[in-house]
């Protein structure tokens, strides 16, 4: 096995075959199948070319280690981490790309509360798939079951958390993009019940991903944004390729950024539980504070990613928590980022109050936020780090630097964000003011110091 597994931000991945293949998937079924003591663990993956192939070979390893598979089929990720928490099962490895490109692929591994399992469960499945492989004796190999109720399950569950009746009476008309992905049928099954009219884009299976990548990015999101214009849509929802996280398109065609939905997601929330905690990473938007403080709430920041995510919500016992790339945490039914959930709770807001989501996006106060991604090698990483913190304490020794993830240096008129992808070899940078100009200025000192690094000077 010349590709060494390592849990990163968000579960294993790698490109395929290159790196994910048959072999490493079935040490890694192995491994996780020794760590969880052989007990049952639900397996499930997306729709895209290389998951049946990696199923197999990880519920091959499943069982050579001793447990038997709850084999689940194509499903989306909320709805696995869902079955997994509350049919009280002793764990879950759901195989999915999610967001990045078709080639590649990625294994989540979940505990018995559908949450992703900590570093040190992590730490343990690496170790076990860099030592000789030990099945257990064969006389006790596991068995697989295939099981249909996963997404329905879900679908039925979620669907109690909100006042049906009253969104059926708004007759919601909305656009979703699928993206291609998994999210079909599952989400179009779920709005489908709240007898929304919905208009469909990339709604056919299809794991190459031919309409749109299946990532979620604002710029991606044109043909969504224009349809919901043209057919006068109240809103438009468009998820990633596993359908774990979601964007928002309000009734003027404007696609809401992950923490801007986010942020009215958490206020949602404190209205309905009259105070709480909401916990986000560190680079969301200063938005956040300003909603959550007017409605009684608290914010508590994060590294990003959802283990670090779940981490801080268990700790202080958040009562919700987003991601500004789309992810909604409702910690009481799902500890993964759940776009139907968020979906419903939006839906029964805007019925409830009978108002526009323009008109409650209108009223929020505006602020400036840039992104960027950066080739980065990996081995240069810790660099661009490390030269960033120097060049901030020398040239910005009053400013407020946090180093819990990256480096973020807060001002006075807004904060500048680096740190490195824990996905991918990329190095991000963030921005955000209240004025565009000052923003840009904010981005461009970041590009520079990262630049300082990965294009030094010539002699």
């Amino acid at each position: 096995m010349a590709w060494t597994p390592d849990f990163g931000t968000s579960g294993i991945r790698g490109c395929v075959p290159d790196e994910l293949n048959p072999e490493v998937a079935w040490r890694i079924g192995l491994s996780v199948a020794t760590t969880f003591s052989h007990q049952p663990l639900l397996l499930c993956h997306d729709n895209r070319t290389s998951s049946p192939l990696l199923t197999h070979a990880i519920a091959s390893g499943l069982m050579a280690g001793g447990s038997n598979v709850l084999y689940g089929g194509e499903v989306i990720t909320p709805a696995v981490s869902f079955y997994t928490r509350h049919r009280q099962l002793a764990g879950g490895i759901l195989i999915t790309g999610s967001h990045i490109p078709a080639h590649m692929s990625g294994i989540e591994v979940l505990d018995n509360d559908g949450a992703p399992v900590n570093r040190t469960i992590e730490q343990k499945i690496e170790r076990l798939t860099r030592t000789p492989p030990d099945p257990i004796e064969w006389t006790k190999y596991g068995n697989i079951t295939s099981i249909s109720d996963v997404g329905s399950f879900w679908v039925n569950r979620i669907l109690q958390q909100v006042d049906v009746n009253l969104i059926r009476e708004r007759r919601f008309r909305i656009v979703i993009d699928a993206a291609n992905g998994t999210a079909v049928p599952w989400l179009f099954d779920l709005v489908n019940k709240l007898d929304c009219i919905v208009i469909g884009l990339n709604a056919r299976l299809d794991p190459f991903f031919p309409g749109r990548s299946p990532n979620l990015r604002v710029k991606l999101l044109e043909e969504a944004t224009k349809l919901v214009k043209e057919t006068r849509a109240d809103l438009g929802i468009a998820v990633d390729g596993d359908a774990d996280r979601a964007f928002f398109i309000d009734d003027k065609g404007r696609s809401l950024m992950g923490d801007v939905s986010g942020t009215l997601l958490a206020q949602i929330e404190l209205i309905r539980r009259g105070k709480g905690t909401i916990v986000t990473p560190i680079n969301s938007s200063n938005l956040a504070e300003d909603i959550v403080k007017q409605y009684g709430g608290h914010v508590v920041y994060s590294r990003v990613g959802p283990p670090a995510i779940v981490a801080a919500v268990k700790r202080n016992h958040a009562i919700f928590a987003f991601e500004e790339s789309g992810k909604a945490i409702y910690p009481d039914l799902n500890y993964l980022s759940d776009s139907g959930l968020a979906t419903l709770h939006l839906l029964e807001y805007l019925a409830q109050q009978k108002i526009k989501l323009s008109a409650i996006i209108d009223a929020f106060p505006q602020y400036h936020q840039i992104k960027r991604a950066i080739d980065c090698p990996n081995e240069l990483k810790g660099k661009v780090t490390q030269h960033a913190l120097d060049e901030v304490k020398k040239h910005f020794p009053h400013a407020q630097i946090i180093t819990e993830d990256g480096v973020k240096i807060v001002f006075e008129d807004g904060w500048l964000l680096l740190r490195a992808s824990g996905t991918e070899p990329v190095f991000r940078c963030f921005a955000e003011a209240q004025r565009k100009k000052r923003a840009q200025e904010l981005l461009t000192l970041g590009l520079d110091w990262i630049g300082d690094i990965l294009t030094p000077p010539h002699d």
